[in-house]
């Protein structure tokens, strides 16, 4: 799970930069993977889930199936790590708001529960995830 191909630490830096910004709330397709047309990025996850904690940025379970970005293992892992994670659909037409079967799905096989998915967060916990997202620097 660690950097993989060349060019992955700069990915990853790049990316972290991103995520350290005081307005950043969350990454979507954090890997960029789309089937049959690339691999994901070379990102260093462990790093990724690391400065997804600190810094209150949720990660997208991309639901779309050219996608499926996190893969499962890669939610298990961050679950294990406290990463909290929200699921999109990456919807183009409303036809592919049912593809958020297959993030509920990549969501399960990674062992997440209801508190690890702001999508299901009340509005008042919702607003506290937003307010806390929006001092990480405070």
């Amino acid at each position: 799970m660690g950097e993989i191909g060349h060019g992955g630490k700069e990915i990853t830096e790049r990316i972290i930069q991103a995520m350290t910004h005081p307005k950043a709330t969350f990454l979507a397709h954090p890997t960029c993977r789309l089937f049959g047309q690339r691999d994901g990025l070379p990102i260093n996850m462990e790093r990724l889930f690391e400065t997804s904690v600190d810094t209150k940025t949720a990660l997208e379970i991309n639901s779309f199936p050219d996608r499926l970005d996190l893969a499962d293992i890669h939610v298990k892992r961050g679950k294990e790590l406290g990463v909290v994670f929200f699921i999109g659909t990456d919807a183009h037409r409303i036809e592919h708001m049912d593809y958020m079967k297959y993030g509920v799905a990549n969501a399960r096989r990674g062992w997440l529960e209801k508190k690890d998915v702001i999508n299901t967060y009340d509005y008042s916990l919702l607003k506290e995830f937003f307010r806390k997202g929006m001092k990480k620097h405070g």
